[in-house]
């Protein structure tokens, strides 16, 4: 990790692909599931062609009941069950080890403040935090769908700030170069290197969590 193994004041983590693994109705994926054969076809239909609207969720400007009523529509499936299943599978996401919050909590005692930072969805504030009691574990959560805007959307007036990040850090009193963000995704705009937060680049579980221990 090289210069990444300095003290951090705060550590952004990425939920899905970094914290998590899990999905949308991810019971579905069972094939005694009852609804197992849901699962493909609305899947692609929500994450293919209809991916902008996707967007949309991300950014806040719709929120689950208007994604369910259009799934249930297309498919002619139950809006109740469909919302019923969204629901249950967002409080019952796991994080990928059974190591994070122990590693977690020792960055805290330290001082050092984490902080979950997710293009994510208004399912993710109504239903996955407060299930996995994740505001007792995180110092905060940076939600796209609170902040309207993405960690790769960039501001075209002043490309010496990420909008995501900002309002955080000015709360908080810290610079870009007081924190880092380990995340699965690549950040290609140079966004990121220009502000000076340093990003580490998550490959799988077992780098998230060696990348951990090293910063804990």
């Amino acid at each position: 990790m090289g210069k990444n193994l300095r003290k951090y004041k705060t550590v952004f983590f990425d939920w899905h692909g970094t914290l998590s693994g899990s999905l949308f109705w991810d019971q579905w994926k069972d094939s005694a599931h009852p609804r197992h054969e849901w699962h493909a076809p609305l899947s692609r239909y929500l994450l293919g062609e209809n991916m902008p609207m996707v967007m949309e969720w991300m950014r806040g400007r719709v929120i689950a009941e208007e994604i369910v009523a259009m799934l249930a529509d297309h498919f002619g499936y139950s809006r109740e069950i469909i919302f019923r299943d969204l629901k249950e599978s967002c409080e019952m996401m796991r994080l990928v080890s059974n190591e994070v919050l122990p590693l977690v909590q020792k960055l805290r005692k330290n001082g050092t403040k984490c902080v979950i930072a997710t293009d994510n969805m208004d399912t993710f504030t109504r239903f996955t935090v407060p299930a996995l009691r994740l505001s007792e574990h995180f110092d905060g959560v940076l939600n796209s769908f609170e902040t309207g805007m993405l960690k790769q959307d960039v501001d075209e007036h002043n490309l010496d700030r990420i909008p995501f990040f900002e309002d955080f850090l000015c709360d908080n009193n810290m610079e870009y170069r007081d924190a880092v963000l380990l995340d699965d995704s690549d950040y290609t705009s140079g966004m990121y290197e220009r502000c000076g937060l340093d990003v580490v680049r998550i490959s799988d579980p077992d780098d998230f969590v060696g990348k951990l221990r090293k910063l804990a």
